[in-house]
């Protein structure tokens, strides 16, 4: 049985989630939208290298900063923070003046869709925080509900980071750099989005593990 005094901790918690949850997405749709209106200042989108000899893959093309020279290496782009195709090489920011308010929506659209996938995971989680609190941890419903949570993980995980993607695709076509065969624009998947939402789904299953045994011993009762 679950104490009193954890009991209003959880309750508690579930009260800050939702709060979080809320302020998310208000932030995060006010985020991209007064990028919008920023329009045509400067936007900055996220590229990727395309692989340089030597060789290829990620630390292989060159940065130049003027005045910094790194005795026997060089300065490469950042390491990607996904799973690049082939042939790409590191990240790169790419700053251009002109954008249209549909790239600065989408270069910071990756805001957007986090705000609101976190409300809408506290909005499902919140009713599982509670139902625990009051020592039902396996009321109907609850399975469901961290289901959600694990599609909503699994849905921001990859949508996120592909509105900058579609930024930068967009600002590579505008300027003209995409001719030049040095950028590319990819998506990258980040395995550790979905490996959280598998491990979520899991946790959905035990739950309606749980919920099936409390209604047979509620059947016997």
């Amino acid at each position: 049985m679950i104490t009193a005094r954890s009991a209003l901790w959880v309750a508690r918690l579930a009260t800050l989630l939702l709060f979080l949850g809320v302020a998310a997405a208000l932030w995060g749709p006010a985020y991209a939208v007064n990028g919008m209106t920023q329009a045509p200042a400067y936007v900055k989108v996220p590229v990727t290298l395309v692989a340089a000899e030597p060789g290829s893959g990620w630390g292989n093309v060159q940065l130049r900063v003027p005045g910094v020279e790194v005795p026997e290496g060089w300065i490469a782009g950042a390491r990607p923070d996904g799973v690049l195709p082939s042939g790409t090489d590191g990240r790169v920011t790419v700053a251009a003046w002109g954008s249209t308010r549909v790239e600065q929506l989408l270069g910071r659209g990756d805001w957007l869709v986090r705000g609101i996938g976190l409300l809408v995971g506290a909005i499902a989680l919140r009713p599982v925080l509670l139902s625990i609190s009051s020592g039902r941890p396996f009321a109907r419903g609850n399975a469901r509900r961290i289901a959600v949570v694990a599609g909503t993980v699994a849905v921001v995980g990859i949508v996120a980071p592909l509105l900058p993607e579609i930024a930068g695709q967009l600002v590579l076509e505008r300027t003209g750099l995409a001719r030049t065969g040095t950028f590319a624009a990819v998506p990258g998947v980040s395995p550790e989005q979905l490996l959280v939402a598998a491990l979520v789904l899991v946790v959905a299953a035990a739950f309606r593990a749980g919920e099936t045994m409390a209604r047979d011993v509620d059947g016997l009762v």
